[in-house]
C-alpha cells in the first residue's frame, strides 16, 4: 500500500495472536517536504539564475546536519553542472 504522508492513518489494536508486521522506510513531518518536489521541477538553467535565498526555498539548501542532501551531498552541486 501507498500513501501521501499527509494521510491520516493508524493501525488499531492487535487482537490476534500473531505478531502484525509493519514497514516504514521514514517518518517526515510535513512541514518538512513539500508535496511538489520543485528540485525536480524547475529547470536548473531557470535556478541558477534565481536569489539564494528563491534557491534554498525551492530545494537547494541543507538543514544541519543532513537533511535535505541527494546522495549525501548538497543539492546545489547539481547547479554547477549539466
Amino acid at each position: 500500500m501507498f500513501f501521501l504522508g499527509t494521510l491520516v492513518h493508524g493501525g488499531g489494536a492487535n487482537r490476534t495472536s500473531s505478531p502484525r508486521l509493519a514497514f516504514t522506510n521514514q517518518y517526515c513531518e510535513p512541514w518538512l517536504r513539500t508535496q511538489e518536489n520543485f528540485f525536480l521541477e524547475i529547470p536548473r538553467p531557470v535556478v541558477r539564475n534565481l536569489r539564494p535565498a528563491i534557491q534554498s526555498l525551492l530545494g537547494y539548501s541543507v538543514h544541519p546536519p543532513f537533511m535535505g542532501m541527494v546522495d549525501s551531498m548538497h543539492p546545489k552541486r547539481v547547479l554547477d553542472s549539466d
